[in-house]
């Protein structure tokens, strides 16, 4: 008998930016899901998809904060402003 792993909350993407904010987000929360299956915890029952996002949070903050721009953050917004506008 094989043993399948879990289904993943937070599955491999095709391609993502290494500067963008909510793709770090989500690559964090994607290495403690990793950690806590390979510790035997099962998504939905052990663990949510908020859980992990939360856990991942502090570990976003700090790279931010010693990244000398800072994590690019993508607005979903056809237009962007910065400061004043008509």
């Amino acid at each position: 008998m094989t043993t399948r792993e879990p289904a993943r909350l937070f599955p491999r993407l095709g391609e993502m930016d290494a500067e963008g904010f909510a793709d770090t987000l989500y690559a964090t929360a994607a290495s403690i899901e990793e950690t806590l299956q390979m510790a035997g915890a099962t998504p939905g029952e052990d663990y949510t998809r908020l859980d992990l996002l939360r856990l991942a949070e502090p570990y976003v903050v700090e790279l931010h904060r010693q990244s000398e721009k800072g994590l690019a953050i993508s607005y979903p917004a056809e237009k962007v402003w910065h400061g004043e506008h008509d």
